[in-house]
């Protein structure tokens, strides 16, 4: 995967989306956000994967985090 431009994150509104997700939804934002501003060369494969995560779960970015982290988790274990 190649190392591509650091793009905010904005999370979209669904239709009949729980109001109750929106603290949730804004803090996975801003987490979102801070990893992919890295500039670190160490992050770039990270960052790819989070913004697949990201793609694939439009509108929800506290369950593209959640992807992210649920990957991350399985890469180490497999690793260790």
């Amino acid at each position: 995967m190649s190392h591509s431009t650091h793009r905010a994150v904005l999370p979209r509104r669904l239709r009949g989306a729980d109001p109750d997700l929106e603290p949730l939804r804004r803090q996975s934002t801003s987490i979102i956000n801070e990893v992919l501003a890295s500039t670190n060369p160490e992050d770039a494969e990270a960052q790819d994967r989070l913004r697949w995560h990201v793609a694939n779960n439009p509108g929800q970015p506290e369950k593209a985090l959640l992807d992210h982290l649920l990957t991350v988790g399985v890469r180490q274990d497999e690793s260790a």
